[in-house]
């Protein structure tokens, strides 16, 4: 192809987001490895609503076929449901903070969607997964939890995904990030 841009995003925003949102959403559920969760029918179904997001803004944003996306998507998924790969979601989901940066693969999609008005409910559930990753032996994960306790969840927001408060997504995430902070009892406005 002339332009490598669309399909590294393409790369990016349905390999890299889907595994990690497998792993999110395994964790919150308990599930030690990658294909148990895609087993899991509503943890599969949350991982393609999250990649049907990421495939609508690749169409809209570099004119990707929606059928070869769709093609693609299922790829990864069979690929990611081997029950012969021992991936676990704690090797998947390290890193949360890096996964959670401005241009990475939650915040990087979401954000492009939400300034196109895409829908991006399904990025954003995946973004409330990774902020209850935890792993002691993982410094992101922990620096993750203790920033998460320890900062207002507007600077959190800014902070960790890059974007500003009039930012389109930033509400929908400064919302999972306040919802966390309740959870820990620590609410920070």
């Amino acid at each position: 192809v002339d332009d490598l841009a669309p399909y590294i995003e393409r790369k990016l925003f349905t390999v890299n987001t889907g595994h990690a949102a497998t792993a999110y959403f395994g964790y919150v559920a308990g599930i030690t490895r990658i294909s148990d969760a895609l087993a899991d029918p509503g943890i599969r179904t949350k991982v393609e609503r999250a990649l049907e997001e990421t495939s609508a803004f690749l169409s809209a944003a570099h004119g990707l076929d929606a059928g070869e996306l769709a093609t693609y998507r299922a790829t990864i998924l069979d690929r990611f449901s081997n029950e012969a790969l021992p991936d676990t979601v704690q090797r998947v989901g390290r890193q949360p903070l890096r996964k959670l940066s401005r241009h990475e693969r939650f915040i990087g999609p979401a954000a492009a969607a939400a300034e196109r008005g895409l829908p991006v409910d399904g990025l954003v559930a995946a973004i409330a997964a990774a902020l209850r990753f935890e792993d002691a032996a993982d410094p992101q994960a922990v620096e993750l939890q203790e920033r998460i306790r320890t900062e207002d969840a507007a600077a959190f927001t800014t902070s960790v995904t890059g974007l500003d408060a009039e930012h389109p997504l930033f509400a929908r995430v400064h919302e999972q990030v306040a919802q966390r902070q309740t959870e820990l009892g620590v609410y920070r406005a």
